[in-house]
């Protein structure tokens, strides 16, 4: 599902994922409140909640009140804003600074990925013989890439266990078509905040 895209190639070893480092805690992860009520006797329903079974009272309260958003394709900012590896480091800083951007794939000539930089990455080249320089002179030539259609869990996984602040979506060709940040995950939260992030 998830792969990384080393200098424009594919690289054979996908990130690995360990599912047992974080708790499921939410039913859509399909927990299990096993204990919860067990051993009470039925109850028939009186309308309230002192006379109702505990097991029950449990799941109708967590059960999400608005649908979570569950794929990347859901929630990546598309289109996304690219530059090729041959622009300067200035053109491509001016251009983050000018659209508000904090992330900036960068692709070759094809429009394949090749390479990623942050504003960090560009503003540490302050002088002026620096920023002249291409951009794929600094550019990280190993990213960590997604297909729209993985599972918004697992991404938010990755970026934790990777220690990245975002992932670029790529399509089939490898061109990236939306991209998905930390901040983009908060927000999901604050929209959705019975939508569990842990798998």
């Amino acid at each position: 599902m998830f792969f990384w895209i080393h200098d424009g190639r594919i690289s054979p070893n996908p990130p690995a994922t360990h599912p047992d480092r974080v708790p499921k805690i939410h039913p859509s992860a399909q927990s299990t409140p096993s204990e919860i009520g067990d051993g009470e006797p039925e109850t028939s329903p009186t309308g309230s909640f002192l006379h109702r079974n505990p097991r029950d009272a449990y799941k109708e309260a967590a059960l999400p009140t608005e649908k979570p958003v569950f794929f990347l394709h859901e929630m990546m900012t598309s289109p996304v804003f690219t530059k090729e590896k041959g622009e300067s480091i200035e053109s491509c800083l001016d251009f983050m600074l000018e659209k508000g951007i904090r992330h900036l794939p960068i692709t070759d000539r094809t429009g394949e990925l090749v390479g990623f930089v942050s504003d960090r990455d560009l503003l540490d080249k302050t002088k002026s013989y620096e920023r002249e320089m291409p951009v794929s002179d600094v550019m990280i030539k190993r990213v960590l890439v997604g297909p729209p259609g993985a599972e918004i869990r697992q991404v938010t996984k990755l970026l934790l266990e990777e220690r990245i602040g975002c992932l670029p979506i790529v399509n089939d060709d490898n061109v990236p078509i939306g991209i998905i940040t930390r901040s983009d995950l908060l927000r999901l939260l604050l929209k959705y905040p019975n939508f569990s992030l842990t798998v």
